[in-house]
């Protein structure tokens, strides 16, 4: 085995970059261990090149957008080609059109489309929609939404509006758990809003139970696929589970990398939109949807969602392998809903979803020596594969994995 990298520019310009960026960085690129790679500056493929030289192999994939692998040749001829033109102009570029064309070709429930920026753009419009059009103001939810006030009141965060989030309740994510709660709210809701990466179980009972609640108290259904959109299915989860909910939300996977999100749904319903205040300078930014037009293009024709699930299977068979060989028997691997996006629990009663937080010794020992030997897992997130991942590099991967469980184990007896 290789020795342990080390990362000595990243650590100085990181002590650079605190002197003038409040954090360092935004919270989800801040380093977890004190000997952690914190800038590349080459990315290919599955493969990123960090400031130090090291190489990785990626599997957090910049927290899921790339979908098919970094510096992708078509994505890249895409926008290349698009930048020498306009990208950017005072009106639309045509090229929208055919995004939007492609979509409602592959997402079962989208009969038209708006672009925004970022997911949680897109969130907070899915429900000033649903509360147009209902005249209702109240949202049944389960799952995470983003980083808005309106989504994160009940974590008591510095600066939040928790009145912003007081018509924002929670639920169980169960069809008999809404009718419940449903049937004992005193207030009439606007819509019912889930994230399918989130909701168990992970059914079509389950979700065309949620679906028919919600329908029989005249609420909209609203699922939230920034993150499972063109993952779980080329439909995304609502064309693997067969159902349809009246708007959903798009993001992470529609442009491999490039930033855009989109909000679809029926056409009774997307077509009030124009009705509902939507303003962003750089929705009409070519760019990304060059990118997005090139992607989905290739999940499209390519079979990209098939080999997603076949390499996420063969990460997780070979990390349950590993477990089991350094007796592990309460660690497990698994599809968070599916193969495509693996999942790794450490004990029974834990899992690393970024709000439970893992604080056994023995589990960030873990994570940051693959770190330290190239594999980029993350400890606190379901992991992404991309159509880049190769059978020799998830089996690259697993060595590496064996032989930090090896060390973990000795060190951790």
């Amino acid at each position: 085995m290789k020795p342990a990298y080390t990362f000595k520019k990243s650590n100085e310009l990181w002590v650079e970059a605190n002197k003038y960026i409040p954090g360092g960085s935004q919270g989800t690129r801040q380093p977890e261990y004190p000997e952690h790679p914190i800038y590349f500056d080459r990315a290919k493929g599955c493969r990123m090149w960090d400031v130090d030289g090291n190489e990785f192999i990626d599997f957090l994939c910049s927290i899921g957008p790339i979908i098919l692998g970094y510096s992708y040749d078509s994505v890249n001829d895409a926008v290349c080609d698009i930048v020498k033109t306009s990208f950017q102009s005072s009106m639309n570029h045509p090229i929208m059109i055919e995004v939007a064309k492609i979509i409602t070709e592959m997402v079962p429930s989208a009969d038209g489309v708006r672009f925004m920026k970022t997911g949680t753009e897109a969130t907070q419009l899915a429900v000033r929609l649903a509360r147009h059009i209902t005249g209702r103001m109240y949202i049944a939810r389960h799952g995470y939404h983003g980083w808005a006030d309106l989504f994160m009141g009940h974590l008591s965060l510095p600066g939040v509006d928790k009145d912003a989030s007081d018509k924002v309740l929670p639920f169980d994510g169960t069809a008999e758990g809404l009718d419940k709660f449903l049937k004992e709210s005193p207030h009439e809701f606007a819509a019912v809003m889930i994230c399918p990466a989130d909701v168990k179980p992970f059914t079509h009972e389950n979700y065309q139970g949620i679906i028919d609640v919600a329908h029989a108290h005249g609420a909209l259904v609203i699922f939230d696929e920034i993150k499972s959109g063109f993952r779980i299915a080329p439909g995304g989860a609502q064309e693997y589970l067969n159902v349809l909910p009246d708007i959903t939300t798009l993001s992470k996977g529609i442009a491999n990398g490039y930033p855009l999100s989109a909000i679809v749904g029926r056409e009774d319903v997307i077509k009030e939109l124009p009705s509902a205040g939507i303003a962003g300078t750089f929705s009409v930014e070519g760019l990304s949807l060059a990118a997005s037009l090139a992607t989905l293009k290739e999940i499209k024709n390519n079979n990209v969602v098939p080999h997603l699930y076949k390499m996420g299977q063969r990460l997780i068979d070979g990390l349950n392998e590993i477990f089991q060989k350094y007796g592990m028997h309460e660690a497990r691997a698994y599809g968070d809903p599916v193969p495509s996006m693996p999942r790794l629990q450490w004990r029974e009663d834990t899992i690393a979803n970024g709000v439970q937080l893992i604080k056994d010794e023995d589990f960030h020992f873990f994570f940051s020596e693959l770190l330290k030997h190239g594999v980029y897992l993350s400890s606190w997130h379901v992991a992404f594969m991309n159509f880049s991942h190769q059978e020799k590099d998830v089996d690259e991967a697993l060595e590496i994995c064996d032989y930090v469980m090896n060390l973990t184990r000795q060190k951790y007896p």
